[in-house]
């Protein structure tokens, strides 16, 4: 099964973004001056990253939607590397936040921020209401990782195991854990991505 890959993302009322979208293709570099929101964009991909490692693990419930509850998934916020103590535009959380991924398959992923730390999943795909992982992963076959900013120590780092260095990747330590990032996952997935 061939992946998928991001073809937009869509903010609207997210941190510095009151309604902006972007267009990606299959390779993107983020260029621009301080505060013009390139970590905003990352950050939102790092919230997706959790919100799709859950996914791929558990069956959707009935979650709060823009439209009421529809199915899908609650995520976390703790532990993610990225500041969410406040997500709304302009700090006004009278209304919600959306981040809406359009996929090449015409699918959608939406992350719903209703209010100060919640957010869920919403998957919108071209067919029938995802229920499960399998249909989950058969939608929504994208991968997304993420290369930490090189620290001064790697080059004597230790390699450890694959789970150790999963963990080390969803923290602030994450650059003090490059080898480890780099030998299990964003290796492995460049080799992925080499034989497309």
């Amino acid at each position: 099964m061939d992946k998928e890959h991001f073809t937009s993302v869509s903010f609207q009322r997210f941190k510095a973004f009151r309604d902006y979208s972007i267009t990606l293709r299959r390779f993107n570099i983020l260029v621009g001056p301080n505060n013009a929101g390139k970590s905003t964009i990352l950050g939102a991909f790092r919230i997706l990253a959790e919100a799709i490692r859950k996914a791929r693990s558990r069956n959707p419930t009935l979650v709060p939607g823009p439209a009421g509850d529809t199915w899908g998934y609650h995520v976390e916020l703790q532990g993610i590397p990225v500041a969410t103590e406040n997500v709304f535009f302009d700090y006004n959380e009278s209304k919600p936040a959306t981040v809406r991924f359009r996929i090449s398959n015409g699918n959608e992923l939406v992350l719903f921020f209703p209010e100060r730390g919640a957010c869920y999943l919403h998957c919108i795909t071209k067919t029938k209401t995802v229920r499960s992982t399998s249909q989950f992963m058969n939608q929504y076959n994208i991968p997304v990782g993420f290369v930490p900013i090189l620290g001064p120590v790697e080059h004597e780092e230790p390699l450890y195991q694959r789970d150790a260095a999963r963990l080390a990747l969803l923290t602030h330590r994450a650059a003090r854990n490059f080898r480890n990032i780099w030998h299990h996952t964003i290796r492995i997935t460049l080799m992925n991505f080499a034989t497309w």
